[in-house]
């Protein structure tokens, strides 16, 4: 019993967040807000249920289907839960979400955060704690019910805080029609796992959906196009990779693995070393297909960005993330993040400084706006003419107020001509890392350094 008691902390929520707290998130239209609204609603109610032991409101809001990949690294059902509320398992001396992304795709909502936790009682008592989150919702009647969660401690193994013992979960019961949805997301699976070793971009595209998002092992938040940038940059490379599954099971249009990896990597500061992650997969039907919309990774007993070489992860986070303040950083407002976004995805020539320097992908340096608007111009109307460019932000530093740095990670397409002694990859794709140099100026951000380095494809 004391395994389900302590289990139970995987759905207490800290609800007082107000919703423009969200770190990342997706292009909101008025639906999506309405849905967001709705649930933050709901996981206020259900934070004062559980202060309560108010089953009645847990049962409304809790689907009877859902299951939970636990911080105790086990899996527990919403009966499970229940049970261990009325023990009193839940005791925190204070608890607060902190939601990172949401996203509606197709009627499943997704919201994925990390907690910042000091238990009551226990081995961890009095210690702040973090937990990374993922928690999946579906509409029922006139309200949207938790399905499926998952939430596992960071740098900690979840099994000395919350209690050993084997968990007492039984699997839903299987249907003919769940086995063969089964069956089909396990080849999927090992599609997926024969793409990222050959980096067979085209096949992940047939079963990752282009809204796929991951609150990945780094302990953040990647798009599909991020994951794909990460597997470029050969961070996703494994000497040895198993997944273990311990639970599965389907909720309307959608299907959700939890498991455990056990993998080792091939390169990065944890090379060589047997590692353990608790992750989550949630599949959606689309039409005869079922797409990966969503994962949650997270490494036990390990923190994650350590793998990936902390202080700054260097899988990179959503184009719109602020990093994790450091020790005496200085941070930007939301204001400033949000114009240097912008800025990026614009044209740069209507943001260059007077004195701009800039160095082009083939080390030419030149000086002055003049020159800067003059040559890109030129290099739109004959190398780059027709093509298409993508873009995200890697790394966002304010070394001043009014002086931030900015690492760009960018990709363009659709070539009419490759001219000779272009970079351009065997997929028609030339990719660049470009940096800049931003200074604020009258309350407008502006361009002083821009230096565009290709990556060569040999490299």
């Amino acid at each position: 019993m004391k395994t389900q008691i302590k289990l139970a902390a995987a759905v207490a929520f800290s609800l007082t967040l107000p919703q423009g707290a969200l770190l990342h998130a997706q292009e909101s239209t008025p639906e999506t807000a309405a849905i967001r609204a709705k649930i933050t609603a709901e996981r206020v109610a259900i934070g004062k249920a559980i202060a309560t032991r108010d089953a009645a409101t847990l049962s409304r809001y809790w689907s009877p289907d859902l299951i939970v990949n636990g911080p105790g690294n086990t899996i527990v059902s919403r009966s499970q839960i229940l049970g261990a509320l009325n023990h009193g398992g839940l005791s925190y001396t204070s608890l607060k979400g902190v939601p990172e992304y949401f996203t509606v795709i197709n009627g499943t909502a997704v919201l994925m955060s990390h907690e910042d936790l000091v238990l009551a009682g226990g081995p961890m008592a009095g210690k702040h704690l973090v937990r990374r989150t993922t928690d999946i919702y579906q509409p029922s009647g006139d309200d949207w019910t938790l399905v499926a969660r998952q939430a596992t401690y960071v740098g900690l193994d979840g099994a000395t805080i919350e209690g050993s013992g084997a968990s007492t979960f039984s699997p839903p019961s299987s249907t003919p029609a769940t086995e063969a949805i089964r069956t089909q997301i396990q080849a999927n699976g090992r599609a997926v796992g024969r793409a990222i070793g050959t980096m067979d971009f085209a096949a992940l595209e047939k079963v990752w959906s282009p809204a796929m998002v991951v609150n990945s092992p780094g302990n953040n938040i990647l798009t599909r196009d991020q994951v794909f940038a990460a597997m470029r940059e050969d961070k996703l490379k494994y000497s040895s990779a198993r997944a273990v599954p311990e639970a599965f099971f389907v909720v309307q249009d959608v299907a959700i693995e939890m498991g455990h990896d056990d993998i080792v990597m091939s390169n990065g500061p944890m090379a060589g070393k047997p590692l353990n992650r608790r992750f989550t997969n949630v599949w959606q039907k689309a039409g005869d297909q079922w797409l990966q919309i969503a994962r949650q990774a997270t490494y036990v007993g390990v923190d994650g960005g350590a793998v990936y070489g902390h202080p700054d992860p260097t899988l990179g986070s959503m184009s719109s993330a602020t990093p994790a303040a450091q020790p005496g950083a200085i941070s930007g407002s939301p204001e400033d993040i949000k114009a240097i976004e912008a800025l990026v995805h614009s044209n740069p020539s209507d943001h260059v400084t007077e004195d701009v320097s800039f160095t082009n992908i083939f080390g030419t340096v030149r000086f002055g706006r003049e020159d800067f608007i003059q040559r890109h111009k030129e290099i739109g109307q004959t190398f780059f003419k027709g093509t298409t460019a993508k873009s995200s932000i890697t790394k966002l530093r304010f070394i001043r107020p009014d002086v931030a740095v900015v690492d760009v990670a960018g990709e363009l397409s659709g070539f009419q001509k490759v001219y000779p002694g272009l970079p351009v990859g065997k997929d028609g794709i030339l990719r660049n890392k470009l940096l800049l140099v931003l200074v604020k100026e009258g309350g407008v951000w502006w361009i002083s350094e821009f230096h565009n380095v290709a990556q060569t494809p040999e490299v």
